[in-house]
């Protein structure tokens, strides 16, 4: 047995062409009202993934140096360099075009 979909719809329904008045709009209102920030309120959060493109593929430069987005550089520099040591010949051009990739987002 299948449950039904509980959530609101997405959109309101227009009324039929015949049943309008030139006082009524004739786009559909948003089903919720535009939310507004007051003083106080937090900006919104910053994106800190800086992704890049290798081989065809989109990778996330923190996570393939395995520190946390939004690291310091300094953090970035170690992790990098200890890569660096631990990689064959083959992952040294990936693992700066990492770097690389973050150093040009902060910098």
């Amino acid at each position: 047995m299948k449950a039904k979909d509980s959530a609101p719809p997405i959109l309101t329904p227009l009324p039929p062409e015949n049943e309008l008045t030139p006082s009524q709009p004739t786009q559909t209102p948003a089903p919720y009202p535009a939310r507004q920030r007051s003083a106080g309120a937090a900006a919104p959060a910053k994106n800190l993934n800086v992704m890049f493109i290798y081989n065809g593929h989109s990778w996330d430069a923190y996570e393939v140096l395995g520190v946390p987005a939004g690291a310091s550089i300094k953090l970035v520099t170690e992790a990098y360099q200890a890569a660096l040591r631990r990689a064959d010949k083959e992952s040294v051009d990936f693992l700066e075009t990492a770097y690389r990739a973050i150093l040009n987002k902060v910098g």
